[in-house]
């Protein structure tokens, strides 16, 4: 799909933002009605929440790894790492081939990146 194509419906996700990011900004700026100090606060909650999920989901039972999940790809979706709720919709689904946990944790980690280059 191409990085500039928008999906604004559930379960329809881009590869990466307009710019090429991993996060899709114009999405964060909607979500949070262009308050600057809202999307930092929101931001700062997804790196909390996603800080050693991997680890979490590595140890869980499918259940709870698929609770997780479901959990990873609200938050995703909701802070525009398209990416990041598409691999995260794989594994809540139980569609996730081999590596797919480890794909997850390299997604995470360059939306870290991304948030912590932002200050």
């Amino acid at each position: 799909m191409p990085a500039n194509i928008k999906a604004e419906a559930p379960g329809r996700v881009r590869e990466l933002g307009p710019e090429g990011l991993p996060l899709d900004m114009e999405h964060l700026t909607r979500q949070t009605l262009g308050d600057k100090a809202l999307a930092t606060e929101v931001l700062k909650l997804f790196q909390t929440q996603t800080l050693g999920l991997v680890d979490r989901m590595e140890a869980a039972d499918i259940r709870n790894r698929r609770e997780l999940a479901h959990a990873l790809v609200g938050s995703a979706r909701g802070i525009g790492a398209f990416r990041v709720a598409e691999c995260a919709a794989r594994i809540e689904k139980g569609e996730a081939g081999p590596g797919e946990i480890m794909h997850l944790s390299s997604l995470i980690d360059e939306v870290h990146e991304f948030i912590s280059s932002l200050s």
